[in-house]
């Protein structure tokens, strides 16, 4: 917990600098911080060709606002992103390609539709990092010749870029634990911003070889059309395809878009088929055990900072009440979350070794859940379509309405009271920082 605050010393109203630090200060340093975490740190997938400027715009927009309300899920997102590149380096590596021709970057940028595909009987449409891999395989396609330099060349923002967002992330959270070691009081405010600032780095971490704002993929030219390819695939390629038509190697698994939208009977975007862009919102899949026990933690980290406000001065005590319920319904439901999702994942490869008469064991059960078919003499199916098409369902959202409820309450609540706060702060929270007491002096 942060240390408490003197509740007799308060400055009600707007403090004006700039003798001190005032609440403009507070601000500007706060919704800085807030906009370059959630603006400037989104790597979003390549866009349709067609798509306009304004399309493009609308779409980073509605990404930086459920940054801006749940950043803790994109968090989420882009660890699943650079667990598919993880796993795609596998594949590629089972194939005779690895680092320096075919590295991380390449599997990031394959897998948010840096690579468009285009046979002789069908429209160009963009192609997972698993559909190259068998392409290849098959001997339809050769490796893309385009470097790790060249992806990096195309990304609108260079290292020195995401190094300015990094240091102020950072040099906002040294500030917040000077004031601390110095016993000066830390705004509700500047704690949220904290939270930004960890979700930041974690971000910043799953999505730090992933190319920035592309907007022209690598289009690979295929002289066999996609009609022999299916044929030759054999039945497995028979089923109607719902992304594209390699779906039979990977469909990208589940996403908001095409899953949860079309439960409710919402409008689903993009229309087109094949599907023009790959969706930002596919749900993560983490297969290393380390990855998953990893992201939990951030994910509980971040709603843990919410409870370091515990004792901190709030205007009212009942403000400082639902704070503290607000925080523990942050912290509860994320957990609940985390719990429900490896339940699931346990629930999966039981399954999976039911099915295959497989013995239902610790080890089994840990295998088929990493997708590990090569540990079993049977070759797990990595795909059970009985159990992926009951993902969403009525009984599974009872569950998840009321957490994700809970949650949106419960952030709002954390958002509006950060800002509504401001009005009634402790003298200490505008004195500086008296940094010289850091120095090593004589």
């Amino acid at each position: 917990m942060l240390p408490s605050n003197n509740l007799t010393e308060i400055n009600y109203g707007w403090v004006d600098q700039p003798n001190t630090r005032g609440t403009y200060d507070i601000i500007k340093s706060s919704f800085l911080t807030i906009f370059l975490c959630t603006w400037s740190a989104l790597h979003l997938n390549v866009p349709a060709p067609y798509e306009s400027y304004w399309q493009r715009w609308a779409r980073k927009l509605r990404w930086a606002l459920l940054t801006l309300l749940g950043p803790e899920f994109v968090v989420a997102f882009a660890a699943g992103q650079r667990s598919a590149a993880k796993r795609l380096a596998r594949e590629f590596a089972q194939q005779g390609y690895g680092p320096p021709r075919w590295t991380l970057r390449h599997n990031l940028y394959a897998n948010m539709g840096g690579f468009v595909l285009h046979p002789p009987d069908s429209k160009p449409f963009p192609i997972y990092g698993s559909h190259l891999v068998f392409l290849i395989k098959e001997g339809y396609l050769s490796l893309p010749k385009i470097t790790a330099e060249e992806i990096k060349d195309k990304s609108k923002a260079n290292g020195l870029a995401k190094l300015v967002t990094c240091l102020q992330a950072l040099w906002f959270v040294v500030q917040c634990l000077g004031r601390v070691a110095q016993d000066l009081p830390v705004s509700i405010l500047e704690l949220l911003t904290v939270t930004y600032a960890w979700c930041t780095f974690a971000i910043y971490a799953q999505w730090g070889y992933k190319p920035l704002d592309v907007e022209v993929p690598t289009v690979l030219e295929m002289k066999t059309s996609i009609a022999e390819v299916l044929v030759k695939a054999g039945p497995a390629a028979a089923k109607p395809y719902e992304r594209t038509p390699l779906d039979f190697i990977w469909d990208g698994r589940h996403s908001w878009t095409l899953n949860v939208q079309p439960f409710f009977h919402f409008r689903v975007d993009p229309r087109k088929r094949p599907i023009p862009r790959i969706l930002n919102d596919t749900f993560p899949w983490l297969d290393l055990a380390r990855d998953a026990i990893l992201c939990v933690f951030v994910l509980l980290f971040f709603a843990g900072i919410h409870i370091l406000g515990w004792n901190l001065s709030f205007p009212t005590y009942v403000e400082r009440t639902l704070w503290r319920i607000a925080s523990v319904a942050l912290l509860g439901t994320t957990a609940a979350l985390c719990l429900w999702e490896f339940l699931k994942g346990i629930r999966r490869a039981w399954r999976r070794l039911s099915i295959n008469n497989e013995k239902v064991t610790i080890r089994n059960i840990y295998y088929a859940s990493l997708m590990q078919p090569d540990k079993f003499d049977s070759g797990l199916p990595i795909y059970d379509e009985e159990y992926e098409s009951q993902l969403v369902s009525w009984p599974q959202l009872m569950f998840m309405i009321p957490l994700t409820v809970l949650y949106i309450l419960a952030r709002l609540y954390t958002m509006a009271e950060a800002l509504a706060a401001l009005r009634a702060l402790p003298k200490g929270s505008f004195r500086e920082v008296d940094w010289s007491t850091f120095l090593p002096h004589f």
